[in-house]
């Protein structure tokens, strides 16, 4: 799967199996905030795969460190009990995939950049 369908992937698993189950307070504070996160990274994610070349890697570079906020964000919120443990681990895992997809799209990004070879989308 794509980059692009593994976030869409981890956003569903937290609107579906997260959101819901966070006490009330929570899911309008912390809750909020990661959720606007993840959109971000969604927005991101979408901007750089449709960017020219010379474009790709700072949006790249914003995409993981959204990802890893994201991922610090619901370490604090699962060390405060505000999610279960099973959910948190399964979104933990495709989020530590995003990252490692992100970070070899980035190289391979600036490999394309630094040999000149401009042509290719991804």
């Amino acid at each position: 799967a794509s980059v692009i369908e593994r976030i869409k992937q981890s956003f569903n698993i937290w609107c579906n199996l997260i959101v819901p189950h966070m006490p009330r307070t929570a899911r309008y504070t912390t809750g909020a905030r990661i959720e606007n996160h993840f959109l971000d990274l969604l927005e991101f994610i979408y901007q750089a795969y449709y960017a020219p070349i010379e474009n790709k890697s700072e949006l790249i570079v914003k995409s993981i460190n959204k990802n890893d906020l994201i991922k610090y964000l619901l370490q604090i919120a699962w060390e405060n009990k505000l999610l279960k443990e099973t959910p948190y681990l399964e979104l933990s895992e495709k989020l530590q995939e995003v990252g490692k997809i992100l970070g070899g799209w980035k190289n391979n990004i600036e490999i394309k950049i630094s040999t000149g070879n401009k042509n290719s989308r991804k």
